[in-house]
């Protein structure tokens, strides 16, 4: 039996149900589902363990003994997109279909029998493996505001009770059929080539299968002595709920994602440039923080940023990487190091970066400085509904820092990608994107400094906007979540302006 193991994303699946008939009212057939692992590739194989246990009677003495009769035992792995009807404008589904609306069902491989008429004595179990391999073009899992992509395997089995007496059994024998089920989630994560996002050259694939693909299944009795037999009949049951014709489905060998070009509107444009045309619905707690040195009709100043190049061998000392000269009226206000050179990271890596205020040479002075890591949920234009076609983002943060910085000459900030992403990627209904929001409040412009002890005492606030998107990946197959990375000296330590 593949070997049991702790889940971080939940255990396998259990069920239990008891029967209405006599004194084997408090017996509970079991049922219980076990990958071999957490999380899954495009292209993996899957193995699966299927424990079927019939609970040993307490009064032993007695001759008669309920045993099970698996009459059949069905097995299922789906992969389903779901669309919120709410975001998304979608058409009724058509007369006859059985799946809910907005639901597509992407992967779909079934049987509604693979074992029959086993009996399971009294206090002994059956177990099976099952083993399918996922396609190599699937989306990776997600759970949304306004869309999921969600994978799991389910088994179901109808057992009657049979009252044997001296290892015999009757017709009348034979009790009420029971229906049992269980459910395991499981996880994909997909490759840097396959999230989807548009490439140089303005295409993207599809890495949702737009027919419902089919996968063969292998099974076998973990007995040491059976051998792998392929699940036939897959067709045969479609399962309440989702329900594909035969000419919708077609084999993984078959399928040829095609590639089409994506709106370039569709990516939610990350400017460099602050913009008061910015539409995000904000659903993180952060959003609700109160400033009150900050007044309520702020409004934002135009920025603009410069990359600027740092060589190892320039006298700074730093490791050859990138920093940002952040503009206002043609003075540099700050300077924005990364603490990472690359601007893709991977789950679990850790984000931040050192800024570096140049109070002295600008008639602006920086008084306070927020930055939050965001993630945002941009649907396509083309499906988006026409309530929310004015709002089709959805900006959550993850992290946030927010600083009084008037009498500092540096800060520095340290975030950290959640272990479990999401990941960057994008599918023809929706773009999902990581990004650095920075929100700069400074002294108004040709301000008369006599007036103000302290840059802090001065009533006015500008407020400008820098965005800097960045990627998100999962580790690579066969390495830990946490990648080595060549870092820049780095400190949390701020710096003071010594007067």
């Amino acid at each position: 039996m593949l070997p049991y193991r702790f889940s971080f994303f939940g255990d396998g699946g259990y069920s239990k149900v008891g029967t209405e008939d006599g004194d084997i009212s408090q017996l509970n057939p079991k049922l219980k589902l076990q990958t071999d692992r957490d999380v899954y590739r495009p292209g993996d194989s899957i193995y699966v363990t299927i424990e079927i246990c019939n609970p040993l009677i307490g009064d032993k003495t007695s001759s008669t003994v309920p045993s099970l009769w698996v009459e059949r035992l069905g097995f299922e792995i789906k992969g389903i997109e779901k669309l919120d009807t709410q975001w998304f404008a979608i058409q009724k589904p058509s007369t006859g279909m059985k799946h809910g609306r907005g639901e597509h069902v992407f992967l779909d491989s079934s049987t509604p029998s693979m074992v029959s008429n086993q009996i399971v004595n009294s206090g002994s179990s059956k177990n099976y493996v099952v083993r399918a391999m996922l396609p190599s073009v699937i989306p990776p899992s997600y759970k949304g505001t306004t869309i999921r992509y969600l994978y799991y395997i389910k088994s179901t089995m109808s057992v009657p009770w049979l009252l044997m007496e001296n290892g015999h059994s009757s017709k009348e024998s034979v009790k009420d059929l029971t229906k049992v089920e269980a459910r395991v989630p499981f996880q994909v994560w997909v490759t840097e080539k396959g999230n989807g996002l548009v490439m140089e050259d303005g295409q993207s694939d599809d890495i949702v299968p737009s027919t419902t693909i089919q996968t063969d299944m292998y099974w076998k009795e973990i007995d040491g002595d059976s051998e792998w037999a392929r699940v036939s009949d897959t067709n045969d049951g479609v399962e309440e709920g989702y329900e594909s014709s035969r000419d919708e489905i077609s084999s993984v060998s078959s399928y040829n994602p095609l590639k089409e070009n994506l709106i370039k509107s569709f990516r939610s444009s990350l400017s460099f440039e602050s913009t008061t045309a910015r539409s995000s619905n904000r659903d993180g707690p952060y959003h609700d923080m109160d400033y009150s040195s900050l007044p309520s009709n702020v409004g934002l100043h135009r920025l603009s940023v410069a990359e600027v190049m740092h060589d190892s061998n320039t006298a700074e000392g730093f490791i050859r990487g990138r920093s940002y000269n952040i503009r206002m009226d043609e003075h540099v206000l700050l300077r924005f190091s990364p603490k990472n050179s690359e601007s893709t990271y991977y789950f679990s890596d850790m984000i931040g970066g050192t800024l570096t205020f140049f109070h002295e040479e600008g008639a602006r002075r920086c008084l306070e400085v927020s930055v939050t890591l965001e993630t945002s949920e941009t649907i396509n234009r083309r499906f988006v509904h026409p309530s929310r076609r004015n709002s089709p983002t959805i900006t959550k943060v993850q992290s946030d820092h927010h600083e009084v910085v008037a009498d500092l000459v540096q800060t520095s900030f340290l975030f950290s990608i959640p272990m479990d992403g999401p990941m960057s990627f994008s599918t023809p209904h929706i773009s999902v994107e990581w990004a650095l929001r920075f929100e700069f409040f400074t002294t108004p412009k040709n301000l008369d400094w006599t007036r103000y002890e302290h840059p802090l005492l001065v009533e006015g606030r500008d407020k400008s906007e820098w965005v800097l998107p960045i990627t998100v990946h999962a580790p690579p197959s066969g390495t830990s979540s946490t990648l080595t990375r060549t870092e820049k000296p780095f400190s949390l330590e701020p710096l003071w302006v010594h007067s």
